[in-house]
């Protein structure tokens, strides 16, 4: 699953950069974590999402009600105030994924444009759930980490 898109901050490049390039700063951004551990440019996430909503129309699976994560990343690829590739594993009931982020800045005047790409390998976590609900989870997920790093960059 491939998803892109790109937004503007009210900031200047040097403020995104130091946001974007630090695992401590970057991890704030995203939803539900629990833990963070950072060693260097790796770190290891663990979140607890309430998958309820994704869930509940399959029978049984209520035991799927809050979903345990670990995710391992780390941070490659950086040019100095241009771009970062984030690229991680991570499990959860048993199944395995991959993400790559691809986070592209460039100085827009006094404001920073940023460019995204995430590319996400879900394995049989799609057979399990189906496209329709990996999609909608995943789309929620990617939307609050978007949100969330707009609104700490501006």
């Amino acid at each position: 699953m491939e998803m892109t898109g790109n937004f503007e901050v009210n900031s200047n490049i040097d403020k995104v950069w130091g946001i974007i390039s630090d695992p401590n700063k970057f991890s704030k951004c995203l939803p539900n974590v629990i833990s963070t551990e950072v060693t260097g440019d790796s770190f290891e996430l663990h979140f607890k999402v309430d998958a309820k909503k994704y869930t509940s129309k399959f029978i049984g699976a209520s035991y799927l009600s809050n979903l345990n994560i670990k995710f391992s990343a780390n941070m490659q690829e950086k040019q100095e105030k241009k771009h970062v590739l984030i690229s991680g594993t991570g499990s959860t009931i048993g199944l395995k994924f991959s993400l790559l982020i691809y986070l592209d800045i460039n100085s827009v005047s006094d404001n920073t444009n940023v460019n995204w790409k995430a590319n996400i390998e879900l394995g049989k976590m799609l057979k399990l759930f189906g496209n329709e609900t990996i999609e909608q989870a995943v789309n929620d997920i990617v939307k609050q980490t978007i949100d969330n790093l707009r609104n700490i960059l501006n």
